[in-house]
């Protein structure tokens, strides 16, 4: 394992038990903010197979901004709540074992990929608005969370007020990026000031996810029973977490009638989570994401000229950086719309 400076086995005997036995590790291929690894073990002869996930930084570093350790961070600030999250269990940072810290958390049984949920036939439209719903309902959990009593201020930057929150919202990712800018970019400068145009007020104040959706959450028998990737998490407008909803509205057409598109979404979430939500606070955020993705590209590009990135890291400071800088350029009207083929070549690159 490219976390360990020794081999795992040994590592799961330090860890688990002298009688603890590796019996499969495997890295999980996607993603190019962190490295993950998927260890089964068995803590004794006879013993039950335990699943566990190792979560580290790439030796070069993350194309994410936040500190792995502020990841672990939430996930233990959020296992003391309802939103399902697996249990955090160790934090390693001893230089016995690893160059850089890692942490293990419980494997949660389940997947990201949902049966039928891409396959067109109408037959399946219901499944897909099923588990949209379910998504919802849980993002709607992770909203009503007490963000001040569980102390999450003190790692994440709240906004003073409602009114506030989406200029805290583009002022936070700013001075990230004037920490890792590697280049000049007018064209989202130009964006920039399109943004600050149009901020509007939030409803309340929450706790964001961040990026959640397809790929993000675990799955069983159409339920959410994890919640993971809490990198991007903030403090701030429950319309930010619509913008990074991967693949969770959909459009369903149904004899000429749209049955469920991003309204329909954001509709049903006032419902159950008592907020109002708006299209308008919604559609800022989703042509905000254009310049947070931006970040994420000069973020890559440090660990790129530093020589040790990985491959998928070269994907995102190169493709997914100019195709985000183009749309930066739609935003401020200075470039033509960004055709979806672009993000279906995208989606296809992803392995």
């Amino acid at each position: 394992m490219e976390l360990l400076k020794r081999p795992l086995g040994e590592y799961l005997k330090h860890r688990f038990g002298p009688q603890a036995q590796l019996v499969r590790e495997e890295r999980f291929p996607r993603g190019s903010s962190r490295l993950t690894y998927f260890v089964e073990y068995r803590p004794g002869p006879g013993a039950d197979t335990v699943s566990v996930v190792f979560r580290g930084d790439f030796a070069g570093g993350s194309t994410i901004h936040s500190s792995l350790e502020q990841e672990y961070y939430m996930y233990e600030r959020l296992g003391h709540t309802d939103v399902p999250v697996a249990k955090v269990l160790t934090w390693e940072a001893s230089p016995e074992w690893t160059d850089r810290p890692f942490y293990i958390r419980e494997q949660i049984e389940g997947s990201w990929q949902v049966p039928h949920v891409d396959d067109p036939d109408p037959q399946y439209d219901d499944l897909r608005i099923d588990i949209a719903k379910e998504h919802l309902r849980n993002i709607a959990l992770v909203h009503k969370v007490d963000w001040k009593a569980l102390g999450l201020d003190a790692r994440l930057p709240a906004p003073a007020d409602a009114q506030s929150a989406g200029t805290h919202f583009l002022d936070r990712l700013l001075s990230m990026l004037r920490e890792y800018q590697r280049e000049p970019m007018p064209v989202v400068n130009e964006a920039l000031a399109a943004f600050r145009r149009n901020i509007p007020a939030a409803p309340l104040v929450v706790l964001c996810k961040g990026t959640n959706g397809r790929g993000e959450e675990v799955f069983k028998d159409g339920k959410i029973v994890a919640m993971s990737d809490w990198e991007e998490a903030s403090i701030g407008d429950p319309a930010a977490d619509f913008a990074s909803m991967q693949d969770m509205f959909p459009t369903i057409m149904r004899d000429g009638v749209e049955i469920w598109n991003l309204q329909h979404a954001i509709d049903y979430y006032n419902q159950v989570s008592g907020h109002g939500v708006t299209m308008e606070n919604v559609q800022f955020y989703l042509s905000l994401r254009t310049f947070g993705s931006v970040l994420y590209g000069q973020k890559t590009a440090v660990i790129m000229h530093n020589g040790n990135a990985d491959i998928r890291q070269g994907w995102t400071g190169t493709e997914v950086f100019y195709l985000m800088k183009r749309m930066n350029g739609a935003v401020a009207g200075i470039c033509e719309p960004v055709e979806a083929r672009w993000f279906d070549e995208l989606n296809e690159t992803v392995v």
